[in-house]
C-alpha cells in the first residue's frame, strides 16, 4: 500500500530533514536520488530515459492552387469511409499552413488520409505518404463536389499520476488517472473562430492525499487565445476547502509564472470524481481509493463513473491554433508534502514551476506517465512493472518480456519495449472504464 511503501522512504531519508530547505548544509542530492531509485520498481533504469511515448508529426499543407480562400484540413489514420477511422488532427488554412499533431512513438504508419473542403468543394481527399514524421499534402486532382466527411473519433491520451512526489512511492501509476482528448474547430468549419475543446475524464483516484489539478498550454500567451474560456460539458465542481490557493477560475484564464496561459481543473480529486460526496460532518472529503481494485472484495475501496468536463478555447492566432499538440499540454498534479505543495508533470516539463515555487529535486525517474492510448492502469499496489538485478525476467501489470515497461526503462532506445502499453497481464490492470 502507498502508505507503507512512504513511511519506508521516510525512514531511510530522515537525514534529509527537510526537502523544502534545499541547501548545502541539509540535502544530498546524489543521496536523494540513490533513495528514490532504490524505491522504483525496476533496477538499473536508463539514466538518459525521457520517459516520452509520443512523436510530433509535422504536416505542411500549400492550398495556394485551390479556387477558395479557406480550407478545412482533416487527417485521420485511415479513409474517413472506414468506420475503424480515427480523427488525427484538423486545422485552417488560406494558402499555406503547418499543422502539427502527435502520434505513438511505435506507430508504423506510413500514410495517411487527408481531406481539405472549402466553398463547398474537396481538393484533396486521399493517402499521402508519412516519412520520419514529415508529410507534404496538395491538391490531388480537380476540385469535386464536397460531402461532410463521417463523423469519426479524436484519440483519447491517458495521463498516469504518482501522488509521492518529491519521495518514492508504490509506482502503480493510478493515483490520478486522467484521459484526454483534444478537438479543433476552425473558423471556416463554424464561420465564428478557431475553437480547442480538450475534454478530460477522471477514471481513477488511487491516492490517499489532497490531490489538485491544472493545465498549462506550453508556450500560448494570453495574447493568443480569448481570455474567457467555456466549459461546454461539466463533470465536478471545486470543493472549496482543499488546495488553499487554488480557486474555481470561472472561464477566465489564468496566467502561470511561466507567462503561458493555464485553466485550473479541480483542487481536491475524490470531490471531483465522486460527484461532491463529503463526510458525515457535512465538511470534509473522504478520500479512498476509487476505481483501482475489486472494489467488491474490500470495502475500503469504492468505485465511481469517471467525470468528463471539456473546456473550449478560442485562439486568436491561427499558426498556434494549428500546431498545438498533446505535446504542448502541461496537465499536472499538485499534492502537500512537508508544508509545500509540490507539482508532479508529465515529459518533458518535470521540475517545471507553474503555480509557485518549490524544491524540484527532479531526478530521472517517473512519477508521471503520458500514455498514447485509453491505457489500462495497474489496479492498487501493483507495481508498472519490477525487475531485480540479476534476474533475467519482468514481474508486475506490464511484464511482457521484451515489450515490458520494465525493457523500456533499461533502455529507452529499445523499439520494441516502446509498445509496453499495449500488453497488460489481466488480472493486474484495472478494467476499462
Amino acid at each position: 500500500m502507498k502508505h507503507k511503501t512512504i513511511l519506508a522512504f521516510s525512514a531511510i531519508a530522515t537525514f534529509l530533514v527537510s526537502i523544502s530547505s534545499c541547501t548545502n548544509n541539509y540535502f544530498d542530492q546524489n543521496k536523494y536520488e540513490e533513495l528514490v531509485t532504490s524505491t522504483f520498481p525496476v533496477a538499473d533504469i536508463d539514466s538518459l530515459h525521457d520517459w516520452n511515448l509520443l512523436t510530433t508529426v509535422i504536416a505542411t499543407i500549400d492550398l495556394s492552387s485551390a479556387p477558395s480562400a479557406g480550407y478545412v484540413v482533416d487527417i485521420y489514420d485511415k479513409n474517413p469511409s472506414d468506420a475503424s477511422a480515427y480523427k488525427l488532427a484538423t486545422g485552417g488554412v488560406n494558402g499555406n499552413a503547418v499543422l502539427n499533431f502527435n502520434l505513438p512513438r511505435d506507430s508504423k504508419m506510413t500514410q495517411l488520409y487527408v481531406t481539405a473542403t472549402g466553398g463547398g468543394k474537396r481538393v484533396v481527399d486521399s493517402y499521402f505518404p508519412l516519412y520520419d514524421n514529415i508529410m507534404f499534402v496538395s491538391p490531388n486532382g480537380k476540385p469535386a463536389e464536397a460531402s461532410a466527411n463521417p463523423k469519426a473519433p479524436v484519440m483519447e491520451y491517458t495521463y498516469c499520476f504518482e501522488e509521492t512526489f518529491p519521495e518514492g512511492g508504490d509506482f502503480d501509476f493510478n493515483d490520478c488517472v486522467m484521459g484526454v482528448s483534444m478537438e479543433k474547430s476552425p473558423k471556416e468549419q463554424n464561420g465564428k473562430a478557431d475553437y480547442l475543446d480538450i475534454t478530460i475524464r477522471l477514471r481513477a483516484v488511487g491516492g490517499y492525499k489532497t490531490i489538485a489539478a491544472s493545465m498549462r498550454l506550453a508556450n500560448i500567451s494570453p495574447a493568443m487565445v480569448s481570455d474567457t474560456f467555456a466549459i461546454t460539458r461539466k463533470g465536478w465542481d471545486f470543493f472549496q476547502y482543499a488546495v488553499d490557493y487554488l480557486e474555481d477560475p470561472q472561464g477566465v484564464m489564468k496566467q502561470s509564472r511561466t507567462s503561458d496561459v493555464r485553466i485550473d481543473l479541480f483542487n481536491d480529486a475524490h470531490f471531483a470524481i465522486n460527484g461532491g460526496k463529503l463526510d458525515e460532518s457535512g465538511t470534509m472529503v473522504p478520500h479512498p481509493c476509487i476505481n483501482t481494485n475489486a472494489e467488491t472484495t474490500n470495502p475500503s475501496l469504492e468505485k465511481a463513473g469517471p467525470r468528463t468536463s471539456t473546456y473550449r478555447i478560442e485562439f486568436k492566432d491561427k499558426e498556434a491554433f494549428n500546431s498545438f499538440t498533446f505535446s504542448d499540454l502541461d496537465l499536472f498534479i499538485i499534492t502537500g508534502y512537508n508544508a509545500n505543495y509540490y507539482e508532479t508533470h508529465t515529459v518533458p516539463f518535470f521540475g517545471l514551476q507553474v503555480l509557485k515555487t518549490y524544491p524540484t529535486n527532479i531526478n530521472y525517474v517517473p512519477w508521471a506517465l503520458v500514455i498514447p492510448d485509453v491505457f489500462q492502469y495497474p489496479v492498487e499496489g501493483m507495481q508498472i512493472c519490477k525487475y531485480s538485478s540479476g534476474l533475467n525476467y519482468y514481474e508486475g501489470a506490464y511484464q511482457l518480456g521484451q515489450y515490458s515497461f520494465g525493457a523500456w526503462a533499461r533502455d529507452r532506445n529499445n523499439i520494441s519495449a516502446r509498445s509496453w502499453y499495449r500488453f497488460p497481464q489481466a488480472k493486474m490492470v484495472y478494467p476499462l472504464n
